[in-house]
């Protein structure tokens, strides 16, 4: 994927996501043998996907689109779902009319589940500094969309 991701650095995400997806039926039909590696490869590809389209600035019809993949395929792991949720509060800052509740619903989201890690445990407090760094940087606190709503 990183190989992809390096030929593909100046291309735009529509020429970008076709070949994403070819990778993804190639790994499916030929390297993948269980449900559970299946499953992994189709979230890896929409993880990706999902933040190219953030970094391409693309418009919501693309990046909501990346977004609710991700949604119905879940989330490989806490870290994953904390970067989704950044990512999508991060966009509705660049696009002011979008409507930032379902981001900030996310984040918290994520929050609670960064929380659920074993407390001393140095992902939690790594993940805790971002999203901490991130609500600061950004004015979404917990609860509101944004700093002052």
């Amino acid at each position: 994927m990183e190989q992809l991701l390096v030929t593909t650095f100046e291309e735009s995400f529509e020429t970008l996501e076709p070949r994403f997806k070819a990778l993804e039926r190639h790994l499916l039909r030929s390297v993948v043998k269980t449900e559970s590696e299946r499953r992994d490869v189709r979230r890896r590809i929409a993880e990706a996907l999902f933040t190219e389209s953030f970094g391409r600035n693309c418009p919501w019809p693309i990046f909501g689109r990346t977004l609710r993949r991700i949604q119905r395929l879940g989330y490989t792991d806490v870290e994953r779902r904390y970067h989704v949720a950044s990512l999508y509060v991060q966009w509705c800052q660049e696009h002011p009319k979008h409507d930032a509740r379902k981001a900030r619903s996310l984040l918290d989201e994520a929050e609670r589940r960064i929380r659920s890690l074993p407390r001393g445990s140095t992902r939690r407090e790594e993940l805790l500094a971002r999203l901490s760094e991130l609500r600061t940087r950004t004015g979404v606190r917990s609860g509101s969309t944004r700093a002052g709503d």
